[in-house]
This record gives structure tokens, sequence and C-alpha cells, in this order.
């Protein structure tokens, strides 16, 4: 039959099963991880201290500021969450405990 009432699953799973697929198709999936933004704020002679601990976690540096005219500095990064499961105690470790980071989601 003709009839819309008469339409079975015989015809409208295949449908909808082509459009769904197409839809994959065209749509340009990807896959994105979680990150957090990190702000340290540390003493000069600790920098060097930060950067490697943020590359050995795949973090990326993305600004690095004085503080005013004092010999603080805040550095500013993106860090994947699944790294930083004990980045704090690393980051200490790596600096003399001379790092406070801050992790923003």
């Amino acid at each position: 039959h003709a009839d819309a009432i008469h339409r079975g699953g015989g015809q409208i799973i295949p449908t909808t099963r082509r459009v769904l697929y197409a839809c994959q198709l065209t749509a340009k999936p990807k896959i994105m991880e979680p990150v957090f933004l990190v702000e340290i704020q540390c003493p000069e002679q600790a920098v060097g201290g930060i950067y490697s601990c943020l590359n050995k976690r795949r973090g990326q540096v993305f600004d690095n500021q004085q503080i005013g005219n004092t010999p603080q500095f805040i550095v500013k990064s993106y860090l994947p969450v699944n790294e930083s499961f004990g980045f704090t105690g690393d980051l200490r470790s790596s600096t003399g405990g001379q790092a406070f980071p801050q992790c923003v989601f």
C-alpha cells in the first residue's frame, strides 16, 4: 500500500541508515581533548623548571609575563587534563617549592 500507515521497518530503517551515514561523512568529525588553563606564579629562577615540567606533560606555554617591577613571573599555559594528575607535586619538586599553579577548566 502507498498509505503512510502501512510503511514498516523494511522501508524506514534502510533510508534512516543512509541518511545518518551521509551525515557522519559530511560532518568532518574531530576528537577533542579537555584542557586546563594553568597560571603559575613563581620567581624568575624557577621559570626553567616550569618549562621542563610542562614539556614533559604535553603542556603548551602561551604567555610569560613579569609582574610589575618585582622578580615574580606569571606563566600561562594549556595542559591536557589527562596529564594533570600529579602535576602540582611534580612542579613543586622541579622548582624547589617556589611555583604556585592554578588550574582552570
